[in-house]
């Protein structure tokens, strides 16, 4: 699966989306909009394991979603112009 933001106009624009790489016979072969109303979506880092995805927008704030879109949350609010955002696990401590 291919995931990503796009700042553009409406449908697509501020939105995160998903298309399968190798679609299977009978799914579907469109983008999916999974997530829409960001302030120019431009961040987008994907938990995997977990089956969840965070993402930011230019207005500044962060938000997590399952990969499908579903149970959305604010994280953190109007913190400045982002960018992009990055994911990473670090090891518990000993």
């Amino acid at each position: 699966m291919l995931y990503w933001t796009d700042r553009g106009n409406p449908p697509r624009g501020n939105t995160v989306n998903r298309a399968p790489m190798d679609p299977q016979a009978g799914s579907p072969k469109q983008p999916e909009i999974l997530v829409t109303d960001l302030m120019e979506g431009i961040g987008l880092a994907l938990d995997l394991e977990r089956g969840r995805m965070f993402y930011t927008d230019f207005g500044g704030t962060v938000y997590s979603a399952n990969l499908d879109g579903s149970n959305p949350k604010t994280l953190l609010f109007a913190e400045g112009n982002l960018t992009g955002i990055a994911y990473v696990e670090l090891p518990a401590a000993q």
